[in-house]
């Protein structure tokens, strides 16, 4: 068997990491760093002790913050670029969310090349190379702290689309469980069931490899595993959150998706639900449709060695995820107002949209198949 298989960013984790960020701004060369930063971490006194740091290290350095609350726009990334222009920048830093660390990518990249944000929607070429980046993440989930995706939502289409090149890796990742303390507990669930959603789409994917499938796995393991523990308040478990997003995120850019985080970008958009938990609603019901339609290779993201037979090990993975989403309360499309008599509909309108995502199930997966999973979440 040939594949490919790649990683790049310069990742450190551990409690009081968030501390050196000025050592590694001045590794990098940087004597101006521009910050973007998430307005939620206004609250939080860990942050704002430490970025008062960063100004009195690097007088020159400019700030400004993403207070969109939401994925962001094209246009909301130009204006946060020129925000910074002025100011010529020689290294991004970017802490909070995925959002804000994606438009930290879209920021170093724009920065370095004078054309208009949409001129790179989707997967640009002959781009030159960004600003360097460092990313801090607030939040464990959508692991953008070391992948070179970068979401962003085009107005015009109503759809998630992107600036993704392989220039947009972060030259450093800092993981500090204490600057996710004061994030909403329903954010951390939803962020984990983002990293859920990567694992196991990377896990089925048809394009995985052995390799990619050790990280799916570990991904899965280790989130799956806090998850079903009451203990996501501690640092520990938000190092195994971080270390999850990681493994799934890298197993993701090594394989691609699959049908559950095309419904997720899907029905985010139209229903602006955080897109963790757009995963979550359809990721048991996917899951489901694939194993009884044939697809018994769950049986291996179960570490246990008291379970010996692959249909014990199904069993009790749906089992446990059962429980989860009963634990976290996790809705199903009724919830955001959907009827029985909209299915067929909704069925058809993201098959069109979906066709990628689609393609990378294990099993074939279709407009009749997307009936059967979008039924099961719509109770009348």
């Amino acid at each position: 068997m040939n594949f490919n298989f790649f990683l790049k960013t310069d990742i450190s984790i551990g409690p009081k990491e968030f501390l050196k960020i000025p050592d590694h701004v001045s590794d990098l060369g940087s004597v101006r760093p521009g910050i973007i930063y998430d307005s939620n971490l206004l609250g939080n006194e860990y942050f704002t002790d430490n970025i008062e740091m960063i100004k009195e290290r690097f007088p020159q350095s400019t700030i400004v913050v993403n207070d969109l609350n939401k994925e962001p726009t094209y246009s909301y990334l130009e204006k946060k670029k020129y925000e910074l222009n002025d100011s010529k920048p020689d290294l991004i830093i970017a802490i909070g969310g995925g959002s804000t660390i994606d438009l930290g990518k879209g920021i170093a990249l724009l920065l370095k090349n004078d054309v208009p944000a949409l001129k790179l929607k989707g997967f640009p070429i002959n781009v030159n190379n960004p600003l360097p980046l460092i990313t801090v993440p607030s939040i464990f989930g959508s692991g953008s702290e070391v992948s070179y995706n970068a979401v962003f939502i085009d107005e015009n289409e109503g759809k998630k689309l992107g600036i993704n090149t392989r220039k947009n890796f972060p030259a450093k990742s800092i993981i500090d469980p204490e600057l996710t303390m004061t994030v909403p507990m329903s954010a951390v669930i939803s962020s984990a069931f983002d990293t859920l959603v990567h694992c196991i789409d990377s896990f089925g994917s048809v394009k995985s490899t052995p390799l990619s499938r050790i990280f799916s796995i570990e991904g899965f393991h280790r989130t799956f595993s806090s998850l079903k523990k009451d203990n996501l308040d501690e640092e520990n478990s938000r190092i195994n959150l971080a270390i999850g997003s990681i493994c799934g995120i890298i197993a993701l850019m090594n394989s691609g998706d699959g049908p559950t985080n095309g419904f997720a970008y899907y029905f985010g958009v139209k229903d602006e639900i955080p897109h963790g938990l757009a995963g979550g609603i359809f990721l048991k019901e996917v899951m489901d449709w694939n194993f009884k339609n044939g697809f018994n290779d769950y049986s291996k993201l179960i570490k246990s060695r008291s379970i010996k037979s692959e249909k014990e090990a199904n069993r009790q993975l749906f089992k446990d995820l059962n429980v989860l989403y009963e634990k976290y309360d996790i809705p199903d499309l009724s919830y955001f107002g959907y009827k029985k008599n909209q299915v067929q509909e909704l069925a058809n309108k993201s098959s069109e949209s979906l066709a990628g995502s689609f393609s990378g199930n294990p099993i074939l997966f279709d407009q009749n198949s997307a009936v059967d999973v979008i039924n099961k979440l719509i109770k009348n």
